[in-house]
């Protein structure tokens, strides 16, 4: 489970921002990954951590290019009795992320295309999120709920401020409502790109909400799993019993000018154990034209 949040201008006043990005990603504390890095020597201009989960080493959950292309791997949550049997360990869903960042031959209709083909009729969810930020800012969604969902969703956000998250198309969660607008707070409160570190701080606090959506009838309807998990996924961050939860969060700001952040800070160690050590990188860098 994850969620992201993001704001998109087209028209930033000089000195603004055309992207603000603030997600977490969920995920087994014990899942071997790599935090983010710049994907040398095959990749080199992309960032981004990598799953190690063995037979899915390569994939990703989040990348970004230097020419201002950004992917975003959602699940859409299941319950247990849906959830899809694994039968090919190849077959992570974080190899989509990875051609959004990696095809520059394709534009973002055909990468949806190839990701559609490579899913097949396989029943794991998803949600792809694309942006392609270099000149005015296109965002596209490509969503996989499931075979009761009629296929493969396409959608293309307009400029503002959206949260995604881990619901079906039909099924909102309180903490994406709820969430979206204390990320708006930030946002009405946000000025320049000299004033990005405070901006910064404002959105790993968010990131950081403990809170409890709860009670929430959409992630009941959707998940009809156990109070103590459905509970812990109530919250923006999540720690289900040290085992499940957040365990790493980024931040993507671009500037008027195409001046890019990428800072992400990745758990080391189990949440809830005390300290909690963070791993963080830091990426900043000016967008390169195709």
């Amino acid at each position: 489970m994850c969620i992201l949040f993001v704001y998109v201008n087209p028209k930033p006043e000089p000195g603004g921002y055309k992207i603000i990005l603030a997600s977490n990603r969920d995920e087994s504390l014990s899942r071997p990954a790599l935090p983010a890095h710049e994907w040398l020597p095959n990749h080199g201009g992309v960032y981004g951590g990598i799953d190690m989960q063995p037979g899915k080493e390569g994939g990703t959950w989040l990348a970004m290019n230097k020419h201002g292309r950004i992917s975003v791997l959602l699940n859409v949550g299941q319950s247990d009795s849906e959830t899809a049997v694994i039968t090919d360990p190849s077959s992570g869903r974080g190899f989509y992320a990875v051609e959004w960042v990696t095809n520059m031959k394709k534009d973002m209709q055909g990468i949806f295309n190839i990701v559609k083909e490579k899913h097949g009729n396989r029943e794991q969810t998803f949600r792809l999120v694309a942006f392609d930020t270099n000149g005015e800012p296109k965002v596209g969604t490509l969503t996989y709920a499931g075979s009761k969902h009629d296929g493969f969703l396409e959608e293309f956000l307009p400029p503002g401020v959206h949260a995604l998250g881990n619901n079906t198309p039909d099924i909102t969660w309180n903490k994406i409502v709820n969430g979206k607008k204390e990320f708006e707070s930030i946002i009405k409160n946000t000025f320049s790109w000299n004033n990005r570190q405070d901006l910064l701080d404002s959105l790993i606090m968010l990131l950081g909400s403990r809170e409890k959506h709860w009670p929430d009838p959409g992630i009941v309807q959707q998940m009809k799993g156990s109070d103590l998990v459905m509970q812990g996924l109530s919250a923006i961050f999540v720690d289900i019993s040290r085992v499940y939860g957040t365990r790493t969060q980024t931040v993507i700001l671009i500037s008027s000018e195409n001046e890019a952040l990428f800072y992400e800070r990745t758990m080391e160690g189990a949440s809830g154990d005390q300290p909690v050590a963070w791993i963080e990188s830091h990426h900043a860098f000016n967008l390169e034209t195709e």
